[in-house]
């Protein structure tokens, strides 16, 4: 974990310096820590309206709901083509993942989503940089039982730096 958190680390520096954002303490560092669990876990983000409908409902715990605010940021910065094929929009997915935090008790969070948001788009210019280390993420399963798919950050084309919030 700490290799994946040094290379998140540096990632949200790099994306700060780039965007000219300057995120308090505690929102660099969830940010970091998102940004690490999902080099090695897989982005679930189908769903993810419905799934916090669900939490809701059943009053589920608040990890779930801060799981899908999770999935709703890096989605949002990483995989907007994903998010939004069948017809949602980024801005709903960032509104998602704004309410999700507030869900979790994580106020700061929402408040610091497009914050946080940007940060990782800026951070893609230093993504694509061939002195940074190739971190894999996963992006999900093509369907049941297959394997997960990789993409190599270093190598990623589809990030760039977007300001749709």
């Amino acid at each position: 974990m700490n290799e994946y958190l040094s290379a998140a680390r540096d990632l949200v520096v790099d994306g700060m310096r780039e965007s000219e954002i300057a995120l308090s303490h505690e929102l660099e560092y969830h940010l970091a820590v998102t940004v690490a669990h999902y080099m090695r876990k897989n982005i679930s983000a189908d769903r993810l309206t419905i799934r916090l409908v669900e939490v809701g409902r059943r009053g589920g715990p608040r990890d779930e709901a801060r799981q899908i605010g999770d999935e709703c940021l890096i989605g949002c910065a990483f995989f907007a083509r994903r998010l939004t094929r069948l017809g949602g929009t980024t801005v709903h997915y960032a509104a998602l993942g704004q309410v999700a935090y507030e869900a979790a008790g994580l106020e700061e969070a929402a408040g610091g989503f497009p914050d946080m948001l940007d940060v990782l788009q800026a951070s893609g210019a230093a993504i694509n940089d061939s002195s940074k280390p190739d971190l894999p993420i996963i992006i999900g399963r093509k369907g049941k039982g297959s394997s997960p798919q990789f993409l190599d950050i270093s190598e990623a084309r589809l990030i760039q730096r977007r300001r749709e919030i």
